[in-house]
């Protein structure tokens, strides 16, 4: 259905708030906000920062004048998302008590954005991931991995064929077999496990986090909205550790301009945001869909259309739109993707040497100049080399309910009541126009990785004058560190998606997490950092012993 334009959509309550990034008014509580793509909290609290915020250093003195609350720590994590939990796991295991760690974010959970946005993209809590098995972001030794955990549970439930036919995949792959991936439900019991061990809810001050200054003693202090209150409260540490994820889902232009212009987001989705209603429609009536994207969720809700087809018996066409065709290989080196029927598919989403063998080391002994290309060489939309994604495509192309569309979104418009049209530009030469007519648009374009669109980042690389690389984000050391922002003694790292562009090139991976957190705490401990100690042999046995009996890590 059409929304209207006036004030309130029709069918939804009064709204509720703003979003804090466009301002536009939220009228219910979707993942994302429905305007631009921000991800929550969506109140748009006053950001009323005393005035020593507006210099680079604040005076802590006349900060505890204000009357806010001011909260002093060792190490400071913003974001609370898996990056945060995987550098606090890492900080825990090397000595550091839960009072000497605040931890500042949104959610409750550490992977509750992760879970949602997978969710709603169609991958549920039984559906296996893109990753692997030892990549475990609540075990920092990777073992035993998800892979064995899942054997023993099958063995355990007497389930001898499927245990036998995971541990001939671990063995063989990935020459003789499809790379072993894990169910989304065993990271997420993993996760909530070590959270437990760890004391995360302990350390946890869920709100928003609005600032991040240096202080006139050498450390930071982060401003936070906490949790359902309109009081700022402040933390200051030494040590920080930003890990704030994505800035939001990535919208289209065409699709800005379509919700803008009709109110309308049942329609026209994007994948990552809350679109069951679109699944519901076509399993009772049948109907045309156009997807967009060759990544890994356009190839998860393509075999969920084609559940629903198969089960319902109605009749779904599903109009798979590119903007161009894609036939050749990519190669560089020993690494290769795949490309079959358009998409280019390859077991995780960077080479495998990329994350811990020859590639990585190149990376990192590039001049940062050279980084954008080799990046651009290894990286790329890829899907999992799947072989039961393959057979829906080529079921779908062979019987005729997918078809395959090339060309550029010009407009997205309504088409009456219940339907949308779509106009292309032809890639040809001279150009063409051409329009398409579907009862839905799914969207898979991804999710927002600009510098501008996160707020605290922008505000930090404003404020300090930081670098940006090639790529467009912030310039870390190959300990992930933001050297401009060395506040004498003081450190401040940066992980994730952020720090794309840099010396390592899967830091959106759970081993590329992992990666960040040995690499920033093992600075911490060479530089003397409070209660921190070296995992050497006998202390990492030891510490692997406790997280095996599921005991708090010793001090």
């Amino acid at each position: 259905m059409l929304l209207p334009s006036a004030s309130s959509p029709a069918g939804f309550p009064e709204p509720t708030g703003n979003c804090h990034a466009c301002r536009q008014s939220i009228f219910w509580s979707p993942a994302t906000c429905p305007w631009c793509g921000a991800l929550p909290p969506y109140q748009d609290v006053p950001l009323d920062l005393p005035g020593s915020f507006a210099q680079p250093r604040v005076s802590l003195r006349h900060l505890r004048r204000q009357g806010n609350p001011v909260t002093e720590s060792t190490y400071l994590a913003l974001g609370g998302g898996l990056g945060s939990f995987v550098w606090v796991d890492y900080l825990r295991i090397c000595g550091a008590a839960c009072a000497q760690i605040a931890v500042i974010g949104a959610e409750a959970h550490p992977h509750a954005r992760f879970q949602r946005l997978c969710n709603h993209s169609q991958i549920s809590g039984e559906q296996r991931i893109r990753s692997d098995s030892g990549a475990r972001p609540d075990n920092i030794w990777g073992w035993p991995g998800y892979a064995a955990e899942e054997v023993v549970g099958l063995l355990r439930a007497h389930q001898w064929r499927a245990a036998v036919r995971i541990l001939w995949q671990i063995l063989s792959e990935p020459a003789l077999a499809e790379t072993y991936a894990p169910r989304a439900q065993a990271v997420y019991m993993s996760l909530e496990r070590e959270m437990a061990r760890i004391g995360w809810q302990q350390m946890l001050r869920q709100g928003r986090i609005c600032a991040l200054r240096q202080t006139d003693d050498g450390r930071y202090v982060a401003a936070y909205f906490p949790q359902n209150s309109q009081s700022l409260h402040f933390v200051v540490a030494p040590y920080v550790h930003l890990s704030l994820g994505y800035a939001g889902i990535h919208l289209t232009p065409e699709l800005q301009t379509y919700r803008h212009a009709y109110h309308d987001f049942r329609l026209a989705v994007q994948a990552y945001e809350q679109h069951e209603h679109i699944y519901r429609q076509l399993a009772q009536h049948g109907g045309v869909l156009i997807l967009r994207g060759r990544g890994i969720v356009a190839s998860r809700i393509l075999q969920r259309l084609d559940e629903i087809r198969q089960a319902s018996g109605q009749p779904i066409q599903v109009i798979h739109l590119l903007r161009a065709p894609l036939t050749e290989d990519a190669v560089y080196g020993w690494a290769r993707r795949h490309t079959r029927d358009h998409w280019q598919r390859q077991p995780l989403n960077w080479p495998k040497s990329a994350f811990g063998g020859d590639l990585r080391a190149a990376l990192e002994a590039a001049l940062p100049a050279e980084r954008q290309t080799l990046l651009q060489a290894w990286g790329g939309v890829t899907t999992s080399d799947r072989r039961d994604w393959q057979e829906v495509v080529e079921r779908g192309l062979r019987e005729g309910w997918y078809t395959l569309h090339f060309g550029v979104v010009e407009q997205i418009k309504p088409n009456g009541r219940r339907r949308l049209v779509v106009h292309l530009r032809d890639q040809a030469s001279p150009p063409a126009s051409r329009r398409l007519v579907a009862d839905f648009l799914i969207d898979c374009t991804g999710l927002n990785t600009a510098l501008n669109a996160h707020p605290i980042l922008a505000d930090l690389r404003d404020r300090y004058r930081l670098p940006q690389n090639k790529m467009g984000q912030l310039v870390v050391t190959p300990d992930f560190e933001l050297k401009e922002l060395r506040n004498g003694g003081g450190q401040v790292f940066l992980a994730g998606v952020m720090a794309l562009g840099n010396a390592f090139a899967p830091v959106d991976s759970f081993v590329g997490l992992q990666y960040a957190a040995q690499r920033t705490v093992s600075v911490l401990v060479r530089e003397g950092a409070p209660n921190l100690r070296p995992l050497d042999a006998r202390s990492s046995l030891s510490q692997w012993w406790r997280w095996q009996r599921h005991r708090e890590p010793s001090p």
